[in-house]
């Protein structure tokens, strides 16, 4: 069973040291640092659970305490040293001969056990290349929430977010950078047929475009040829993906799922066709590419239509394979095209029911 030790500090002058048990938030012990002093001591080799160690001691009282590593039991030595008050600060023990050469392998131990992750804490920050490390590290972020889709649907953690955020800060990663990136991620994870809220594109579409047409509201904002050039490449790459999902709406919305994302596909459909951010597209221009959308939706939609219907009646009615010309009967043709008009008729009532939505942002478009 584990234990935890907290040094708790109890009022201005005074603490202690805590001992808790799993999964309990009241201590099981506890002792105050009153009158106590601490220091270094040799190993002993007769216990089982340290490495390190270093004891409390007051008059016919002693508490002794033990680490796995070096490091641990110099920051526990200070903290007891600052909450005693004692007038004494004491020294780590110097090692020689044999002991340096166990300390020696103690501490290879100890960093073999991290991974290596000493020598990039140690490592100068600008020796590396943050913007695209922070690209790889948003890019995986984005692969692990996506883990989960139909509750995140591009969306990261509060946790993620802070991470996000603190990089950039401690970094000087560029903020339409950023944006660009996630756009990137957000567009190639929709053309893979993942499932992502379209708001969630449209809040950085316009954070990237205040910066590429310089019309932020706070007049601060600046853009890269590299990121102007980048923005432009996924503006086009973001209109063939709406125009596709538009078309394919029945598919890639399935009954009108998730709630109001075919209705912010048309907004941020027109947010696109936008020459800049403040300059509105004309009405004609989006009705003319709504329009195209739909006569391509609706002749997806038939041939699918009549695929399953051609799928029903050979199920219905097998035919071995024959030589020449077949000859199908009237009553069959008729039976058939009477199938297929019930498909189109459900189809109908199916796109009132769960894309009403969508009629509706189309008329608020004309």
């Amino acid at each position: 069973k584990k234990r935890y030790f907290v040094l708790v500090q109890v009022s201005q002058y005074t603490f202690a040291i805590c001992s808790y048990k799993e999964k309990k938030s009241d201590p099981s012990e506890m002792l105050q640092l009153d009158g106590y002093t601490v220091d270094y001591i040799e190993p002993a080799g007769d216990l089982e659970g340290g490495k390190f160690f270093f004891n409390t001691v007051r008059e016919g009282d002693s508490v002794l305490f033990a680490t796995e590593d070096e490091p641990d039991s110099h920051n526990w030595v200070m903290a007891f040293y600052r909450a005693t008050g004692q007038a004494h600060r004491p020294a780590p023990p110097v090692s020689t001969g044999k002991s340096s050469s166990l300390n020696k392998n103690q501490g290879d131990a100890d960093r073999a056990r991290k991974h290596g992750m000493e020598e990039y804490i140690a490592a100068d920050p600008i020796t590396f290349d943050h913007h695209s490390l922070f690209a790889k590290l948003q890019n995986l972020s984005l692969d692990w929430r996506l883990q989960d889709p139909f509750a995140s649907l591009g969306w990261f953690t509060p946790g993620q977010v802070f991470v996000l955020d603190e990089y950039c800060a401690r970094y000087g990663v560029r903020g339409c950078f950023r944006h660009l990136c996630y756009l990137e991620d957000l567009l190639e994870k929709c053309e893979k047929h993942q499932l992502i809220d379209p708001t969630l594109i449209h809040f950085s579409y316009a954070f990237c475009a205040s910066h590429v047409h310089g019309n932020r509201s706070d007049g601060v904002g600046t853009v890269t040829q590299e990121e102007k050039e980048k923005f432009t490449e996924i503006k086009e790459r973001l209109r063939v993906q709406l125009e596709y999902q538009l078309t394919n709406f029945r598919f890639c919305f399935p009954f009108g799922r998730p709630e109001g994302a075919l209705k912010s596909t048309l907004s941020l459909l027109e947010r696109v066709l936008m020459k800049d951010i403040s300059t509105p597209v004309p009405p004609n221009e989006v009705r003319s590419v709504i329009k195209k959308s739909l006569e391509n939706a609706a002749l997806v939609n038939y041939e699918r239509l009549s695929e399953e219907a051609r799928i029903e009646a050979d199920l219905a009615n097998p035919q071995e394979d024959m030589v020449g010309e077949v000859i199908v009967p009237p009553s069959r043709k008729l039976e058939d095209l009477i199938r297929l008009a019930e498909l189109c008729v459900d189809l109908l009532r199916q796109n009132e029911e769960f894309y009403a939505e969508f009629q509706n942002g189309i008329c608020m478009v004309q």
